[in-house]
């Protein structure tokens, strides 16, 4: 998909909005120690390009204008429906969630970008590895059809594991939930812009974040459905280099486009402009 030049947006651009992250000893594209004050200022990417992932925090700073974001939902709180307890207790995973202000692996709001109305929602990969669960599956369709019912563009930032094995089928019953959502976004004509961000992969790469009208994908962002390890012991097939990779995708017409994080603002802006 090709694009006019984008209009100018404002940026943060020296990162002083964002907050810290958490951030690897090394960068895992050269290698070299990273250091948080610098790559805050060039929004959490290295200068070998290595765009390190953000969490839900980061991007609410980044993309939407400055004071627009109101959140909803956060008193629906995810529960240990079956009592998981291997590898690892379930209840304990949501505890330690709970303690660092985690409370789910989506968090779905009201926003303006660029001076247009959005609903947005965010996955947090720090939350059980962004895992698709009930609540979080509620929170997503609740946005959408709220973006549906307003007539207001619909924009997802997916950084996802799946759907979250802790909650068996009431997970997977979120598959159903936001896809028919989704069916309803494009039903009232509503547009609907999908950043997909690393790594992004099974139910939530299936059910939602691949059927947006324009999939945007981070560069060396990881997209599929099942991971190159499982695939290869499955098929005992030599994967093709780059496998899965957000260009390996654009290449085979999974997403539309591969933005660096310091054009996105400008270029969701000016898609906003010719959707709406």
């Amino acid at each position: 998909m090709a694009l006019a030049q984008p209009f100018p947006l404002e940026t943060p651009a020296a990162g002083t909005s964002l907050p810290l992250i958490d951030l690897p000893a090394r960068c895992p594209g050269c290698d070299k120690t990273t250091d948080a004050g610098s790559l805050r200022e060039r929004l959490y990417v290295c200068g070998c390009g290595h765009h390190l992932s953000l969490h839900a925090e980061a991007w609410i700073a980044l993309l939407p204008d400055d004071g627009s974001w109101h959140e909803h939902w956060t008193d629906l709180q995810p529960r240990d429906w079956l009592g998981w307890e291997q590898p690892k207790s379930y209840q304990v995973m949501l505890d330690q969630a709970r303690a660092r202000g985690l409370n789910e692996a989506v968090r779905a709001g009201s926003a303006t970008l660029g001076g247009y109305p959005i609903w947005l929602a965010v996955f947090d990969f720090r939350f059980v590895g962004g895992t698709l669960g009930a609540v979080a599956g509620e929170r997503l369709a609740r946005a959408m059809e709220r973006a549906a019912a307003a007539e207001r563009p619909f924009v997802l930032i997916s950084a996802s594991g799946g759907a979250r094995m802790q909650e068996g089928v009431l997970a997977l019953m979120q598959m159903a939930k936001v896809n028919a959502a989704v069916g309803r976004i494009h039903a009232a004509g509503v547009p609907y812009i999908s950043l997909l961000t690393n790594p992004t992969f099974g139910g939530t790469t299936a059910s939602l974040a691949l059927l947006a009208d324009v999939n945007i994908a981070e560069p060396g962002a990881a997209i599929g459905f099942t991971g190159p390890r499982v695939i290869r012991q499955a098929t005992y097939a030599t994967l093709p280099p780059g496998f899965q990779s957000a260009e390996f995708q654009l290449d085979h017409g999974q997403v539309d486009m591969v933005v660096p994080r310091g054009e996105l603002r400008s270029v969701v802006a000016h898609l906003l402009e010719v959707l709406c």
